[in-house]
């Protein structure tokens, strides 16, 4: 699976240094590293903007997965999210907010394929993008390689998409960015042009389906 890096097409700014000496970002805490890339990244660094990438496409490919549940959809909106991350970054004013204006960015993606898909007949389970969501989470959340651990986790991630898909992808969406992705209910009411009181009620409902079906199950 190959989820691109800042498209050569887009020409973006050859890199300059910085007006103020900026700490190591190897030794900062995650929400500084941020911070510090996404500072980077606003220069021209494209570089810098190559180790954002790496930090979060295991996380964007996740989240798009859980939601329109097909692999090449999926793809696609984790390009077409960084593409447009490369191209508007000069406007995130707090870097240290990237995270969640970036799952935004593809939470509005994810939504229009789902409309999208709602004129077309359902695509067949896409068992093998599960194996690809699993690794890229694994990659994004530890550098060490652990195969039992990464074999529970494709597990889980089989187990959780089979009990999203009977939850109706508006509601699905409201619960994978709350537990999936851990946005908060006003990121989410803004990502979803939604009221947090629209939120919170599809929240509610989506977690009491998902506990029946997992009830069912045991």
């Amino acid at each position: 699976m190959r989820h691109d890096q800042p498209d050569e097409a887009l020409a973006a700014p050859r890199p300059r240094p910085h007006k103020a000496a900026q700490p190591g970002a190897a030794s900062a805490p995650p929400g500084d590293k941020d911070r510090y890339l996404v500072l980077r990244a606003q220069d021209g660094d494209i570089n810098a903007f190559e180790q954002l990438v790496e930090r979060y496409q295991g996380r964007l490919f996740r989240t798009a997965y859980m939601i329109v549940r097909n692999r090449h959809d999926s793809e696609d909106i984790v390009q077409e999210t960084l593409i447009q991350a490369w191209r508007s970054l000069h406007l995130v004013r707090d870097p240290g907010a990237f995270r969640g204006w970036l799952m935004r960015i593809c939470a509005n993606k994810a939504t229009s394929m789902t409309r999208k898909r709602r004129r077309r007949a359902t695509d067949p389970y896409d068992s093998e993008s599960l194996e690809t969501a699993s690794a890229l989470a694994e990659t994004t959340s530890s550098s060490t390689a652990d195969p039992a651990r990464s074999s529970e986790v494709n597990a889980q991630i089989e187990a959780l998409a089979g009990l999203l898909a009977s939850v109706r992808p508006e509601l699905r969406i409201v619960w994978v960015l709350r537990e999936v992705d851990d946005m908060s209910y006003e990121e989410i009411a803004q990502s979803l042009n939604l009221t947090e009181s629209t939120v919170r009620g599809r929240l509610a409902r989506a977690r009491s389906l998902v506990m029946r079906q997992m009830k069912e199950w045991t």
